[in-house]
């Protein structure tokens, strides 16, 4: 299949508009095929089809309260100051098969569930009675099918319950259960396999030799990953040399859905990593117009979708955030229009520059001012300052067409809290 990217160069002249590197990824990835799934591994997912009720929910008439089952009737003028006795003749709890028959004069004890009994039409809340003996004394006089639950009051049989495209939060699953559905059918969550390429990369927790890092970059993925909904794992650090390099990567492409790398897929760079990636398929390295973030790489390896990051944390990080996830949330089966996290608008607080022909993504604190929302810079921009992201509520968007933005001007702010979210409402 022919790249979208301009092919690899020394030095490419042209950098790949971000709008159409994004559109690029997203239009050779569709969603996962849908299957069933247990209704116990639906929460998280995509559901694929509409979900229809079977059955009314509830299925019967049955009483809001603890209280009685009577015939509204009977109750006429009943009050505090004239109560009216009614005699006891039966009880029904939650799931009761037999049920007694309320006549006239008389009343059923009812617990909250309880299927309403033949002859009565309403229930007075135990707090409005007294038992004496065999009788009950009730102080109110209810209205004809007050305090009862008819059935299909939450649903109706045939009613859509769930639409295609819903994420499934814990109150879906619960509406699932409620309809009778044990098995879902749903987009599934993507695998992503996370590789690490270098010699120099080293885990937390071991000790650091001359020239090493840190791999932090895998566990950013892997974290950003299932944040964004997929099921993310490492697969461990390959080592420079082609074979290995070869048999990591077959790996993961035969373990994922999308595989995630960072670094060693630049433009320009002479490693194996590209080499054996252009072996296994048609992933190619390219240059993105936007700050932090510019050497990317894209394609297929062994069948399965691959992205190459970045491998400063920053630009890794806000890679992610601006063009994997969306890619990520299509495998998923998101609808295009929630492909993206939320945007709001807000002053800049500060002013900004930003370089030329290039998108900037500006890591940024939101707080609200006296004419609305605010945004200031966390610090340092530059791409290997992580604690920039760690101390951000957003990415605030410099279009590539402006070199400068001063204080309180209007930006878009990509949230990147999900407790922020309320803003965008």
């Amino acid at each position: 299949m022919t790249s979208p990217f301009p092919p690899d160069r020394p030095n490419p002249p042209d950098l790949v508009p971000f709008d159409q590197a994004r559109a690029a990824v997203l239009e050779r990835l569709r969603p996962l095929p849908a299957r069933e799934v247990p209704l116990g591994d639906a929460l998280g997912c995509v559901l694929a089809d509409d979900v229809t009720a079977a059955e009314d929910l509830p299925p019967f008439a049955n009483s809001a309260m603890d209280g009685f089952a009577v015939r509204a009737a009977d109750l006429a003028g009943a009050s505090d100051r004239e109560p009216i006795a009614l005699e006891v003749t039966g009880e029904v709890f939650a799931g009761s098969a037999r049920l007694p028959t309320v006549q006239a004069g008389g009343a059923a004890r009812i617990m909250t569930g309880g299927p309403l009994p033949p002859g009565a039409d309403a229930v007075v809340p135990v707090e409005q009675a007294t038992v004496d003996g065999d009788a009950v004394r009730i102080r109110l006089a209810p209205g004809e099918r007050q305090f009862v639950r008819e059935a299909g009051e939450d649903v109706r049989a045939g009613a859509v319950v769930l639409e295609r495209g819903r994420v499934l939060d814990p109150a879906a699953v619960g509406m699932l259960a409620s309809v009778g559905r044990r098995l879902v059918p749903v987009h599934p969550k993507p695998r992503v396999t996370v590789v690490s390429t270098g010699d120099e990369l080293v885990d937390p927790g071991d000790p650091l030799g001359p020239g090493q890092i840190r791999d932090s970059n895998s566990w950013l993925l892997v974290a950003q990953a299932r944040a964004a909904g997929a099921d993310a794992f490492r697969c461990g650090k390959l080592r420079d040399d082609p074979e290995a390099l070869r048999r990591g990567f077959a790996l993961a492409a035969a373990e994922g859905d999308l595989v995630l790398t960072s670094g060693g897929v630049s433009v320009g760079e002479r490693d194996y990593t590209k080499q054996v990636l252009a072996e296994l398929g048609d992933v190619r390295s390219f240059r993105v117009a936007m700050q932090p973030g510019m050497p990317q790489a894209f394609g297929f390896a062994a069948g399965t979708p691959l992205y190459g990051l970045p491998g400063n944390p920053v630009s890794c990080f806000v890679v992610f955030e601006m063009l994997v996830r969306p890619a990520l949330r299509r495998l998923a089966g998101h609808p295009d229009d929630r492909l993206d996290r939320p945007r709001v608008v807000a002053r800049l607080g500060e002013p900004v520059r930003s370089p030329p022909g290039k998108v900037s993504f500006l890591r940024v604190r939101l707080q609200v001012g006296d004419d609305g929302l605010v945004a200031t810079l966390t610090g340092h921009q530059g791409s290997g300052v992580l604690s920039s992201c760690v101390a951000a509520d957003g990415l605030a968007v410099v279009p590539a067409e402006r070199r400068e933005l001063d204080a309180g001007a209007a930006v878009q702010v990509v949230l990147l809290r999900e407790d922020l979210a309320w803003v965008a409402a």
